[in-house]
């Protein structure tokens, strides 16, 4: 899922092809990714520079080999005579609404290219892992999805004009970021002194808020550790407090990322659902590894059985 979700990113984002240069690419990315997530909680960050040396060089040393790969990019399409059309030309592109000039520097350019590639590459893969796996593990609901595509697809590949039409498979989605959501946790840092019940924080105060633990709250959700895509419909949905299911974050920081997430997600679930039937391998375990983003901490393999989808006549 990782690979997958990688080679879709760049193709969307950098017009780059699974062939040309994902590998390198992804070694530099899925470095760059590890060494930030040795940084999960920002209150030790300064410690982490001062004693953590060896991990620090190479977040250094990650960071530079992805900038002069980002970097390369920009310079080619900067002097690309016919250049594609993706977010990097996008963001060449942008102009002072009002003036019509000014334009991005090549930092600032690079800063949106790494925040989209990170929002839509590894926390859309873990998402996609954990629905194979509630699924495998969930056979009536499997057989329900199953039902959906093969009605609507009919043997096609998704493509977007496709989503609306398929909700179940949304709710199906849904419900695995509610149990398994990729960012299990986020911070935010108060500027001012900031009232919270019978406590006053004082101001630079880091609070956390958990998405694994609300979206698992029996206040919001019944039976909230059973599996049950049922509770995403639009009159279940519109029942609940709009923070106890918030897997993209909220306010002005919430995920840049998250309308990519979801078109990429429900389009892997629908393409890869309506062929395969995915099993848990034997032996597999499950357990957490709660770093930045909820990772399945032994991986996730899986066996792969070819479905008898209807064929588009």
């Amino acid at each position: 899922m990782l690979r997958l979700t990688l080679a879709i990113v760049l193709k969307e984002l950098l017009s780059v092809d699974l062939e040309e240069r994902t590998d390198e690419i992804a070694r530099a990315a899925n470095t760059l990714i590890e060494m930030i997530h040795c940084r999960t909680l920002p209150i030790i960050d300064d410690l982490l520079d001062k004693i953590a040396l060896g991990r620090i060089r190479r977040f250094n040393n990650a960071r530079a080999q992805f900038d002069a790969i980002v970097y390369r990019m920009i310079r080619e399409r900067r002097e690309a005579a016919s250049p594609p059309q993706d977010l990097l030309s996008t963001l060449l592109q942008v102009r002072d609404e009002e003036t019509g000039s000014g334009g991005l520097s090549d930092k600032e350019i690079r800063d949106e290219v790494v925040t989209m590639l990170v929002a839509g590459h590894e926390t859309t893969a873990h998402a996609l892992t954990w629905t194979w796996y509630l699924l495998s593990q969930h056979p009536e609901t499997e057989n329900k999805l199953h039902a959906e595509l093969d009605k609507i697809l009919q043997g096609r590949l998704p493509a977007v004009d496709h989503l609306e039409s398929m909700p179940y498979t949304r709710m199906v989605l849904s419900e695995a970021m509610r149990l398994y959501p990729p960012v299990w946790i986020v911070a935010r840092r108060n500027p001012n002194p900031w009232p919270l019940g019978n406590y006053t924080l004082p101001p630079g105060s880091f609070i956390f808020i958990s998405q694994y633990l609300m979206q698992r709250d029996p206040r919001f959700f019944s039976d909230p550790e059973r599996f049950e895509p049922d509770r995403w419909t639009p009159q279940e949905a519109a029942g609940r407090p709009k923070y106890s299911y918030f897997p993209f974050g909220g306010g002005p920081r919430q995920c840049i990322g998250e309308g990519l997430t979801w078109v990429i997600g429900l389009l892997v679930v629908a393409a890869i659902g309506q062929r395969w039937q995915l099993s848990l391998a034997p032996g597999q375990k499950i357990d957490l590894e709660p770093l930045i983003t909820l990772r399945p901490k032994y991986g996730m393999r899986m066996i792969t059985k070819r479905r008898l989808a209807p064929v588009c006549g």
